[in-house]
């Protein structure tokens, strides 16, 4: 086999596994981003279910029926026992 023919072949399998080393990376990033999504979530829902304890009840149920109108995921609202929209 040529020198040439050897070079190819082993460029070739380096660039497979750096294809493959940027595929896990790229996987590793989202699930990452996916992460840092649902935790902000969970901390902004928190802290607006705190908010609600400090605001006078007519107006936390006026705000709880503005987010709950917000929320129209069938699934969703089945979870959390809201009525059909």
């Amino acid at each position: 086999m040529s020198r040439n023919l050897k070079k190819i072949e082993t460029l070739t399998r380096e660039i497979e596994q750096k294809k493959a080393l940027l595929s896990d990376l790229s996987q590793k990033a989202k699930e990452e981003t996916r992460r840092a999504e649902t935790r902000k979530k969970i901390i902004y829902g928190g802290a607006f279910l705190a908010f609600l304890e400090t605001v006078p009840a007519d107006k936390a149920q006026q705000i709880k029926d503005k987010i709950n109108a917000m929320i129209t995921n069938k699934k969703d609202r089945e979870f959390l026992s809201l009525p059909d929209t």
